[in-house]
């Protein structure tokens, strides 16, 4: 016959191996900003929209960009690419920004050939204060964008 402490600690011991099975299960089905959403189109950060947003009111000139407001849910990037037919093409400018909101951040840009930019927002994921994002490994880079209902956060700016 068993103990009935042994049986108590056998069925708690269980019990709690179940729930904690339950518990990784259930946060399969749930959105999560480890960036691993590639299934549904979502290969970066997901965030809300209360703690990720992008504002530019303005256009760019050949030297720099103004962004009007960044709303960040931690230390970010903020990364200018040329517009490639619709796509990010090659970085133009990159510009560190803190968690939280920051205001009329001046990117400076280089190398500007096209009448389109396409601002994105991305983490600071790697090492801080480092950009550590490859274009020929986007998954496998910490640095990735946010993602916002399903949409990376981003924006198309003219350039004058």
């Amino acid at each position: 016959m068993i103990p009935e402490s042994l049986a108590r600690r056998v069925a708690l011991t269980i019990l709690g191996v179940l729930a904690a099975g339950a518990l990784a299960l259930s946060g399969c089905t749930t959105a999560s900003t480890d960036g691993s959403h590639p299934a549904d189109g979502v290969w970066g950060y997901v965030a809300d929209a209360d703690d990720a947003q992008l504002e530019i009111s303005g256009t760019a000139t050949a030297d720099e960009l103004v962004v009007d407001r960044v709303l960040s849910p931690s230390d970010a990037w903020l990364v200018v690419h040329l517009d490639d037919d619709g796509t990010p093409g090659m970085r133009v400018g990159l510009q560190h920004v803190t968690e939280g909101e920051s205001l009329d951040v001046a990117v400076a840009l280089e190398d500007v050939t096209t009448e389109k930019l396409i601002v994105a927002v991305h983490a600071d994921k790697g090492v801080a204060g480092e950009f550590d994002f490859s274009m020929d490994d986007p998954m496998g880079s910490p640095d990735r964008p946010y993602f916002v209902d399903r949409a990376e956060l981003a924006v198309v700016v003219d350039v004058k």
